[in-house]
């Protein structure tokens, strides 16, 4: 079916009805192409900025695991030895968790190559926990451990040069010599004492070093200095006893700071290749970003363009419809006027299948009444032309309908009646040869039954007397 050929009636309901079908596909395009903008941005949350996030997280994590080590060397809390292991621990689960998100990514090779961060975090988080035993075999007070025991047995030793101290003046009063031995003595234990302080607060092996040297020189004083020999073997015990705890102190202290060496070098391996997987994931987060906007970006172009496409299509199909619509009604206004100036003849090329082709198609049947009225009047014309010399007319014999056949028929009648006048003609034509004629038949009206009346009643005159007299001349 063409377009010209849909009724007026539905050109308006089916322009409107295809504006809304193509709205509606607009509508569904801009749906799906929304889906896809979300489902890239779904992505780049689920993956870009995760792996992002999960990059950031692995350098805060050991930040925070950094921060509270150094608490701990500060503060001694054994809280803060766990909370270490936990960000570490944290910190390599999200570099696996990295290395899960990167699959498919187009940073997975690189990914791989920087997964040796874990093995690093591993060390560091083993490290740490050796240092964390080290730390409890020491003691995380002065009264815990390792420094408990020595804590001990300087607390001891220290009591028992109290005692000795007081025995030895009250003995020696009067003894120059064995003053001056046990002021050495004394000097010599608290040197050691000095240097003890010294190694505890710094953890100077220098200061170490004195202490032992310090030991040894208090040890030969005190051989010198105390006379009785119970008292001074139980102060070499306890002397003993003194540097043995400080010996194992220092070894454990040794082993502490041997392990934090290795622990920073683990932590300097740890932070390049942490910044490099975060420049990783910034890069690809960036990327998805710049992707999805991008995609965006050409679905809102794709949109406008398809409702500019709906537009432009709805006002062409539009226009379309008008321009025929006022083709036509142009036509029939031209076709009517050409009618009106007396033109018959006209012709309407319209051969739509609307409204305005019924309308040609009516305005046709009418001109051709038109024409018919044109040719009854010429007919009419000539009849009366022929009634008026004496002649009468054939009947007409036309097809026509309505009205116009009542016309014919009123024509037709008048010529039949004006046909009497022929029969009248004829009869006198018999009688004027001495015939006598058959009597008029039919039905007449008015003059002509009159006539018919006359010529019956001659005809039967001339019956009764045998016809007309021959005349001689």
């Amino acid at each position: 079916m063409r377009l010209d050929d849909l009724p007026i009636r539905l050109k308006l309901p089916f322009t409107i009805g295809l504006g809304l079908f193509l709205f509606a596909g607009v509508v569904l395009f801009h749906t799906l192409n929304l889906r896809h903008t979300i489902a890239g941005y779904e992505h780049l949350l689920d993956h870009d900025l995760k792996i992002q996030q999960s990059a950031r997280g692995v350098i805060i994590e050991m930040l925070q695991a950094r921060r509270a080590e150094k608490d701990f060397l500060t503060r001694r809390d054994p809280a803060l030895l766990e909370e270490v292991n936990r960000r570490v621990a944290q910190s390599i689960q999200s570099v696996r968790e990295i290395q899960r998100l990167s699959v498919g990514q187009g940073i997975e090779a690189q990914v791989a190559q920087r997964m040796g961060l874990v093995d690093h975090l591993e060390g560091y988080r083993r490290l740490w926990m050796e240092i964390a035993a080290d730390w409890r075999d020491k003691g995380l007070s002065h009264q815990e451990g390792r420094q408990g025991v020595f804590r001990q047995a300087a607390r001891s030793l220290e009591e028992a040069m109290s005692r000795v101290e007081t025995a030895e003046r009250d003995a020696a009063r009067d003894l120059q010599a064995e003053t001056v031995t046990r002021l050495e003595a004394q000097v010599g234990y608290l040197s050691m004492r000095r240097m003890e302080k010294d190694y505890l607060l710094r953890q100077d092996p220098e200061a170490a070093a004195e202490v032992e040297k310090w030991a040894v020189v208090f040890g030969e004083r005190l051989k010198k200095a105390i006379r009785h020999t119970g008292e001074r073997e139980r102060i070499d015990a306890l002397l003993v006893e003194y540097r043995n705890a400080f010996r194992a102190l220092v070894i454990l202290d040794r082993g502490i700071e041997e392990k934090m060496t290795r622990l920073r070098a683990e932590i300097h391996r740890v932070e390049p290749l942490a910044e490099e997987i975060d420049a990783l994931a910034a890069r690809l987060a960036a990327e998805g970003s710049l992707e999805t906007r991008r995609s965006a970006e050409r679905s809102a172009q794709w949109i406008f363009i398809a409702s500019l496409a709906t537009i432009l299509a709805c006002g062409l199909i539009s226009m379309r419809m008008v321009r025929v619509l006022v083709r036509s009604i142009s036509a029939l206004s031209h076709y009517a006027r050409a009618v009106a100036d007396g033109n018959l003849d006209a012709r309407i090329d319209l051969n739509c299948g609307d409204e305005t082709g019924h309308l040609a198609e009516v305005m046709r049947a009418m001109v051709n009444r038109m024409r018919a009225i044109r040719l009854i009047a010429d007919r009419m014309v000539v009849i009366l032309a022929l009634i008026g010399r004496g002649a009468i007319p054939e009947p007409l014999d036309v097809a026509f309908h309505g009205d116009f056949k009542k016309i014919i028929e009123a024509l037709n009648d008048l010529i039949d009646r004006l046909g009497a006048l022929r029969r009248v003609a004829a009869c006198m034509d018999l009688i004027s040869r001495g015939d006598v004629p058959e009597k008029m038949t039919g039905e007449f009206q008015g003059d002509f039954k009159r006539i018919q009346e006359a010529m019956n009643s001659i005809i039967d005159t001339l019956q009764e007397n045998g016809g007309l007299p021959v005349v001689v001349p």
